[in-house]
């Protein structure tokens, strides 16, 4: 997996690598801006290009010194505009302001009565490279600067920041007032925690991480809060299956979900439990919806939920089963609250708790936490939400905040779904996946990838479930994008039947995507 590192930890990191390693902070910061250079180089051939660098006083500001002139050696045209009068710039960050003035390069400084200087050097850029803040970062950007960053979005240039987009918060990936849009953003060393978050990926663009002259054992010294999720990994525990395995050993699965209206939601679950390799799926449900099921499903079978013995009829559907999805369009009445409660509070096997079930314990999420077995809930940032009330917004302003939250209540593995969805762990290990896009907008996906995570854990640990389900989720999708070109109109049941050639693939160790 892909350490992804916080503010603090970043700091750290620097701070051993100077102080322990005795790598000198001037030549951490030239390898950031070499690095950026390179990256720079690579998405526009800057020869002849005209590029407007945009620092601040700080060392986000000293790494767009080394860019400019890296940029400079490299027969761009380079305009430096500095927020901050000269006199702010000190340490490394001034070695590396002289350095490129004593080469031939120009440095204006701007403030709030000028901005002149800035507009005619964005005005006609190929590329604005955003240096003003960096990862330190933890207050809203106001006044003058925030009219800086005003004009970094509107100029027409490719936009790329460095180290983080400037008034992104490096952790929790909030815009802290004005932030910059970047096309691309490099960041130094490691992955930073607020890049990975919705929010912070709409802002970063495409993140590409330049290597700081470190070896890794360093981070093993300051520690790491997350890491990325790795197809490599997620392939090495797919295991091949034995020649002589039969449908019980594969996976016995009960999904317990639908109600009227809602029919369809079931299906969902028990089509992406059957993609992702379960052997037998069984759909219980309430009389009428296992009535008109019945005429619409083939390889699945159903089951009656009977409403005058709930328990009784829920403990003969679960004898023998591996593990349970329950919740998607299950219903928020009273007969759905005892049966939710009846298995995922009473029942010793995996339980897969989505939507309605989640919502069923809305402000007593405590209540999880005395489950027996093990529960994965897999809610979007409304359903979480509402277990420690809060707004889906407040949810996004800070979902690794509400996410340790939830975990620290309910003792329960936490898939929070999203844009990069997270899964947490009660150790207080957490994931973050990049796969996927926003044709998963999509009725329904949420439901497939219920199954398909209950599916894997017939297999699989919980934990290992849903960071693979997760992944392969995404995939699917990503697949889909790379044939049709498409970002929209992909069907909740075509992300179940794309789950067995990714997982083919994976386990291969082979992209999915198209050549």
């Amino acid at each position: 997996m892909i350490p992804v590192l916080s503010r603090a930890q970043m700091r750290a990191y620097d701070r051993f690598a100077i102080e322990q390693c005795h790598v000198p902070g001037i030549v951490l910061m030239e390898n950031a801006g070499r690095g950026a250079a390179d990256v720079i180089g690579r998405i526009v051939p800057v020869a002849g290009k005209r590029v407007a660098i945009v620092c601040g006083a700080g060392n986000n500001g000293g790494d767009g010194f080394v860019v400019a002139r890296h940029l400079l050696g490299r027969g761009a045209e380079v305009a430096v505009v500095l927020a901050a009068t000269h006199e702010r710039v000190t340490g490394e960050a001034r070695v590396n302001l002289d350095a490129f003035v004593d080469l031939g390069g120009s440095v204006v400084a701007i403030d709030a009565s000028d901005l002149a200087p800035l507009d005619a050097a964005l005005g006609g850029a190929d590329v604005v490279v955003d240096a003003v803040f960096g990862t330190g970062l933890d207050r809203p950007v106001t006044g003058f600067l925030e009219q800086v960053i005003a004009r970094l979005n509107a100029a027409r240039g490719h936009r790329v920041a460095l180290d983080v987009p400037s008034g992104l918060d490096a952790d929790s990936g909030a815009a802290l007032g004005a932030a910059v849009a970047a096309a691309d953003t490099v960041t130094f060393g490691y992955l930073k925690i607020g890049l990975l978050t919705p929010e912070g990926a709409r802002l970063a663009g495409r993140v590409h991480v330049v290597d700081l002259g470190v070896p890794p054992s360093v981070v093993a010294q300051v520690g790491h809060v997350a890491s990325v999720i790795e197809r490599s990994v997620v392939g090495g525990w797919i295991e091949p299956r034995e020649a002589n395995v039969h449908k019980h050993a594969a996976g016995n699965l009960l999904v317990l979900a639908g109600s009227p209206g809602k029919h369809g939601a079931a299906q969902l679950v028990a089509r992406g439990a059957l993609r992702a390799g379960a052997g037998l799926v069984t759909i219980g449900s309430w009389p009428d919806v296992a009535a008109a099921l019945e005429s619409r499903v083939v390889e699945i079978m159903t089951a009656r939920i009977d409403p005058a013995r709930i328990a009784g009829s829920l403990d003969a559907m679960l004898a023998g089963k591996h593990a349970v999805a329950i919740g998607p369009g299950f219903g928020l009445d009273e007969a759905a609250r005892i049966a939710v409660e009846h298995v995922v509070l009473g029942w010793d096997g995996v339980k897969v708790v989505d939507a309605d079930a989640i919502t069923l314990f809305a402000g007593r999420a405590e209540c999880l936490a005395e489950a027996r077995g093990q529960v994965v809930l897999t809610p979007h940032s409304g359903e979480i939400g509402r277990l420690v009330g809060k707004r889906a917004d407040e949810v996004e302003r800070d979902r690794f905040g509400v996410v340790r939250e939830v975990v620290a209540r309910t003792r329960a593995i936490v898939v929070l779904k999203g844009a990069r969805t997270i899964v947490a762990s009660p150790d207080g290990a957490i994931f973050i996946n990049t796969t996927g896009n926003p044709a998963l907008a999509t009725a329904g996906s949420g439901d497939v990838l219920a199954g398909i995570v209950a599916a894997l854990a017939c297999s699989m640990s919980p934990l290992r479930a849903a960071c693979a389900g997760v992944h392969v989720h995404g995939l699917v999708a990503d697949a889909w994008r790379a044939r049709t070109g498409a970002d929209r109109g992909l069907f909740a049941r075509e992300i179940a039947d794309g789950v067995p050639p990714v997982l083919a693939a994976v386990a291969r160790g082979e992209s999915p995507l198209p050549a």
